[in-house]
């Protein structure tokens, strides 16, 4: 048995957990969780289809319609597992309190727009990235070849 202080301590933390659970699930539905991940299904479900239409061109339309009728029921299925392992990614890390702030921001204005332009400027980010990267590859390449351009030092 556990003493009476342990158990006290296993309930409020076993309650802390349910709290931030709770306002994590919360921040997922701020944040526009449930609608991304449909959009990701929506977006997804057709190129794989694609995929398995050109792995399997004789494959015909009810085929088709019955493999994507079973993607998409199944996925609409797991997105509310998905969500929970998402909520207890968050939990682990903020607690409740730090939740519910984060939850206030998106939906505060700023936090509205931020959503709104997330995909924006994820895009724009990474083309700078990428960008950023191509030119530090080219100085190293123009480095390195004016280095091995040079002739051998002379050694006495």
């Amino acid at each position: 048995l556990l003493p009476f202080a342990a158990f006290t301590a296993h309930a409020q933390s076993a309650s802390e957990m349910d709290a931030r659970l709770a306002a994590a699930s919360d921040l997922l539905d701020a944040m526009g969780g449930r609608q991304s991940v449909m959009q990701q299904i929506d977006h997804v479900i057709p190129i794989q289809m694609q995929a398995l239409q050109s792995q399997f061109p004789s494959m015909t339309a009810e085929t088709r319609r019955i493999i994507e009728k079973s993607m998409r029921d199944e996925m609409a299925v797991g997105v509310n597992q998905l969500l929970n392992q998402m909520a207890n990614a968050w939990a682990r890390r903020f607690s409740a309190s730090e939740l519910s702030a984060i939850s206030a921001f998106h939906r505060s204005p700023a936090g509205q727009r931020l959503r709104a332009q997330q995909e924006d400027l994820q895009r724009e980010i990474a083309e700078i990235g990428r960008n950023w990267g191509a030119d530090i590859g080219r100085r190293i390449q123009e480095n390195i070849k004016r280095q091995m351009s040079k002739p051998p030092a002379l050694v006495s």
